[in-house]
């Protein structure tokens, strides 16, 4: 639909008041440049308030905010690196992994956990054996 065609799809008439309180009608206000005219209004006042200093002004406390929140939180980070808590916790996982590790634990308990399927498996194939098979019964129609 063209813009012309638009227009006429949207004029309307608005009631209008004269001087002397008689109603009257605008003829066919043009609804489509008016909401143009708005459009190019806010548009501006977005990019007036976009480029002023104002806004400028606190998105540059907003970086220094953000680049004084990261340092101190990168601070706080190496400081609970380095801590002695976090020194003794890092030993004493390492003494458990070397444990586990000596130990071998791990896989001696993949072994056995194999080792128990394989014979679960042989326990249900001799239980299948026992069964006696179910003879085959002759069709209905066979018999006639």
């Amino acid at each position: 639909m063209s813009d012309e065609q638009l227009k006429e799809r949207i004029k309307i008439e608005i009631p209008v008041e004269d001087e002397n309180g008689h109603e009257g009608k605008q003829s066919e206000a043009d609804l489509v440049e008016e909401m143009k005219k708005l459009g190019r209004q806010f548009a501006e006042a977005i990019r007036a308030a976009w480029n002023s200093q104002e806004r400028q002004k606190i998105e540059t406390d907003v970086r220094e905010g953000l680049d004084v929140f990261v340092s101190e939180l990168e601070k706080g980070f190496k400081e609970l690196r380095d801590s002695q808590a976090a020194q003794k916790a890092k030993q004493e996982v390492s003494q458990v992994k070397e444990k586990v590790d000596a130990a071998d634990l791990g896989r001696r308990t993949k072994s056995a956990v194999a080792e128990g399927l394989r014979w679960l498996g042989e326990e249900f194939s001799n239980l299948a054996t026992q069964f006696t098979p179910v003879e085959k019964q002759p069709d209905s129609e066979e018999e006639a």
